[in-house]
């Protein structure tokens, strides 16, 4: 079995103890707002749904429920979501079946890994769009392989996700997803499936390395790794951002998950894509359909192409910028970043 431990973050340059003492603090508030802030969310679900039940309206609350997989990490995350939805559409076959998924056999089963703010979205939504493609998002799918839930459980969850990210609107902070005219949310002929959590996906990889052995037991058909790069200093900047750390403990975990990135690539030497936001930006047809053609597709329509390429930004944002480094922990990170080939570009 393999160890990802945490040997990566050894080069980084040392956090003083009251910096990483204030940096937990501040994160853990950070999380324990948004928990709290999801649980009441989930609860109001629930109660609205019973309520709607009560008053003969059976798709309002499977809508609720859809909304809350949109808008509400705890639910988008948790299969009782998914079940309840299972439940309604059983319950009421006429009222709902247009919401009922359907039997399907994928040919190769995507997880994305990597690292939070790097564009996995982005990527995401792009190949969701595709007819052949069904992506969820966030679902965190390894995650339930883990706790034993079935391929079909999953399967089903991520056509449910896939849907209702497509019903309620893909936009984020002001960017939006939607990729019109294209097959979000829907497919035909199905070949790929997957989910989208780079972040949440590759800490269970650390923190589970065992699960790998599992895997082919658990997913009836071969797995794929999609690893989406930025710029580091661009990402462990924005991610000290968003989650209210510094940037020292923000280098630290990335590089904990960089390491788990370089295992997976020794073990299964084809199976892990890299995808360069950079490359995406200045050229998204061809980065896209070389994407593709890793994935198995020979040929790649050129209107689904276009419309893609519409939605994608006309320049990575560059947060390092704006950002205030130390200069060791600079040189630090740029040391650390050549030891990876998969980051040799960045490096200088």
């Amino acid at each position: 079995m393999t160890s990802y431990g945490n040997t990566a973050s050894r080069s980084i340059a040392s956090i003083r103890p009251p910096v990483l003492l204030a940096d937990l603090v501040r994160h853990g508030s950070f999380l324990g707002a948004h928990a709290l802030a999801d649980v009441a969310a989930v609860a109001r679900t629930g109660i609205g749904a019973r309520l709607d039940l009560l008053r003969g309206r059976p798709e309002a609350a499977l809508l609720r429920h859809g909304h809350a997989i949109r808008h509400v990490r705890r639910a988008r995350e948790s299969m009782a979501t998914y079940r309840a939805i299972d439940h309604l559409v059983a319950r009421y076959p006429e009222q709902l079946a247009g919401y009922r998924t359907v039997p399907v056999s994928p040919e190769r089963f995507l997880f994305f890994v990597g690292y939070s703010r790097s564009g996995h979205s982005l990527v995401g939504a792009l190949l969701d769009a595709h007819q052949s493609v069904l992506i969820s998002h966030e679902l965190h799918a390894l995650k339930h392989f883990r706790r034993g839930h079935s391929f079909d459980e999953v399967v089903d969850a991520i056509q449910y996700n896939s849907r209702f990210f497509e019903h309620f609107g893909r936009g984020y902070f002001g960017y939006s997803y939607e990729v019109t005219s294209q097959y979000q949310g829907r497919f035909s002929q199905l070949r790929i499936i997957g989910d989208k959590k780079a972040n949440g996906t590759t800490r269970v990889l650390r923190r589970n390395p065992g699960i790998l052995d599992a895997l082919p037991a658990k997913i009836p058909v071969p797995f794929v790794f999609l690893h989406v790069v930025r710029n580091p200093f661009d990402n462990i900047a924005s991610r000290a951002r968003r989650a209210h750390i510094g940037l020292e403990l923000s280098a630290h975990g990335y590089f904990d998950n960089a390491e788990v990135i370089a295992r997976l690539k020794q073990r299964y030497p084809d199976g892990v894509i890299d995808v360069y936001l950079d490359d995406l930006v200045a050229d998204p047809k061809a980065t896209l359909t070389a994407l593709l053609r890793r994935l198995g597709f020979a040929e790649v329509d050129d209107r689904y192409l276009d419309d893609c390429a519409k939605i994608v930004f006309k320049e990575a944002k560059r947060t390092r910028d704006d950002t205030a480094w130390d200069p060791a922990l600079k040189r630090s990170i740029a040391e650390r970043l050549g030891q990876y080939s998969f980051f040799h570009r960045f490096a200088s």
